[in-house]
């Protein structure tokens, strides 16, 4: 059975809701840096808030956005995201969302253009952005 990921105002709203709480835990971290450390600054800059989204889908295969609007993100076979599938996803993530290339509108197009609703990130990390209501069997593959 193939699985289609969610591309509804939800995920909109989810990614609004994340991007929120990224930028705003990143300048918290940032803003405790002395500013006698630049380069550690702009270090954090980037990997804080890209940490955000890491940690969160590693460890409960969803971010706070995405709990709030009832999504979670899932292998296509109906595990859980993993350390490795959120790595690639986070990866990701520089290329399609970075406001210097044309922000969010690579990733728009990725899930707008893919059957499954994936965006680059998730075609390569092999994983769907679902609702949390679906039921998964992941012993038969499938589903419900």
């Amino acid at each position: 059975m193939t699985v289609i990921g969610d591309a509804s105002k939800a995920r909109l709203i989810a990614v609004f809701i994340d991007h929120l709480i990224g930028f705003g835990v990143m300048l918290f971290v940032v803003a405790l840096v002395p500013e006698s450390l630049p380069v550690l600054k702009a270090i954090l800059f980037f990997l804080v808030y890209l940490g955000y989204f890491l940690v969160l889908e590693a460890l409960w295969s969803r971010t706070i956005g995405k709990y709030f609007q009832g999504l979670m993100v899932r292998k296509v076979d109906g595990s859980r995201c993993d350390w490795k599938a959120a790595l690639i996803r986070t990866s990701l993530r520089i290329l399609e969302v970075n406001p210097l290339l044309l922000g969010g509108i690579p990733a728009g197009i990725a899930v707008i253009a893919s059957s499954r609703k994936q965006r680059i990130g998730d075609l390569l990390a092999g994983t769907v952005v679902v609702s949390d209501k679906l039921k998964w069997t992941v012993e038969a593959d499938s589903v419900r």
